[in-house]
């Protein structure tokens, strides 16, 4: 947080060094030159982030983007979603919209450098979703104008179940490393059991 603030009071600084030496010494020589050197002092001050934590931060900063927009895509299925008259296909997109989520979450929790590269992708996933939804929402609206709509409706049916199987089977890959340290944490909860002495 600390590192946000950093460049605005660094300049702010900067003006206020500029403007107050300008006034007191009417020279654009010193004026600047110290401005420059109490804005970085004041900067390297603020920022007291090593350059790897200042990558790792705004690499976060960009996979919480990414994030936030597969996001809003999803948001805007899951307005959608109350128009769809099929129960099975209702049902998977609700259950896409309760698995992604926490996709993201487990993997920000479990394995933040790949973040960034999950929501890309499955913002990629949720944009194909999003317009099979409004089209299969048009289809179920006119069917006449559509060459046999029962056949199209089914496809996209099909389509939000394997996404909705997708988002689940992405989560319980996730969690295979907890199941794993789960099962150590099992063997190591009670004691094997002592002989006993007769």
């Amino acid at each position: 947080m600390r590192g946000k603030l950093a460049a605005p009071v660094a300049l702010g600084t900067a003006v206020a060094v500029f403007a107050g030496m300008f006034v007191l010494t009417s020279s654009f020589l010193w004026a600047p030159l110290l401005a420059i050197a109490a804005s970085v002092g004041v900067y390297l001050m603020i920022d007291d982030r090593s350059p790897a934590q200042a990558l790792s931060d705004d690499y976060l900063d960009e996979a919480r983007a990414k994030v936030g927009e597969a996001l809003s895509i999803l948001r805007g299925i899951e307005r959608l979603n109350p128009e769809v008259q099929a129960p099975t296909a209702r049902a998977a997109l609700e259950s896409a919209c309760r698995y992604v989520p926490e996709l993201f979450d487990r993997v920000q929790a479990k394995s933040p450098n790949s973040l960034y590269s999950t929501a890309s992708q499955i913002a990629g996933h949720l944009s194909s979703l999003d317009g099979a939804v409004r089209q299969y929402l048009d289809i179920q609206r006119e069917p006449v104008l559509y060459t046999d709509p029962e056949a199209l409706k089914r496809s996209g049916e099909l389509a939000f179940e394997r996404f909705a199987a997708f988002a689940l089977d992405s989560v319980r890959l996730v969690n295979q490393g907890d199941i794993a340290q789960y099962r150590a944490n099992l063997d190591t909860v009670a004691p094997p059991k002592l002989p006993e002495w007769g």
